[in-house]
């Protein structure tokens, strides 16, 4: 149960983020209104990455790693910002379900920033060159959140740093493979 300062403070804060996202946007949803938008729309969603996955683990064996370390930190990410929905039940921004069924979950923290970025960082701790290309897809995914307001933009920069931190405590626990010149890559031919 939360109590009622931390409503209020909620509350402003997302008075002030409605306020923001208002400003940026206007009223409405803008979602798929772009090509960035539509792409993000589509991306975001869980058998995307996993058929990102799919083709990295093809692509030979640190693409196997690499694969195998983006699903973990996405699985891992995914239990964790769960429970945390559980807890806070933040209500989504005005507007969030006008072309379709809102979602059901709190909004804080965005469970597909935390996901997605958590995928793209540990993947990249095998195959760094893909950091910048998966790094790409992962900021049109945030922004399409934030444009079709399914999320406050607070909700995206908190899923964030919770994908970030499955990433360190993974590499912990978990230390990726380096090679003789201390990284290691992904070969995309696919005799490798």
């Amino acid at each position: 149960m939360t109590s009622p300062l931390v409503q209020l403070r909620t509350s402003r804060m997302q008075s002030g983020e409605d306020a923001l996202v208002t400003r940026l946007l206007g009223k409405g949803s803008r979602k798929g209104s772009t090509l960035p938008g539509r792409a993000g729309d589509v991306i975001q969603h869980p058998p995307v990455w996993a058929s990102f996955a799919g083709i990295l683990a093809m692509t030979g064996p640190g693409g196997r790693r690499a694969a195998l370390r983006g699903a973990v930190g996405y699985a891992a990410a995914t239990l964790l910002h769960l429970p945390l929905k559980g807890v806070t039940g933040r209500s989504r921004p005005r507007g969030a379900g006008l072309f379709h069924l809102g979602p059901v979950t709190s909004s804080f923290p965005s469970g597909h920033a935390g996901s997605d970025l958590a995928f793209v960082l540990a993947a990249a701790q095998e195959a760094p060159l893909l950091a910048l290309p998966l790094t790409a897809a992962t900021m049109v995914v945030h922004w399409s959140l934030v444009r079709s307001r399914s999320h406050y933009p607070s909700d995206v920069f908190f899923g964030g740093v919770l994908g970030i931190a499955v990433v360190v405590a993974m590499a912990r626990v978990w230390p990726p493979v380096r090679g003789r010149s201390g990284s290691t890559s992904v070969s995309l031919s696919p005799n490798h």
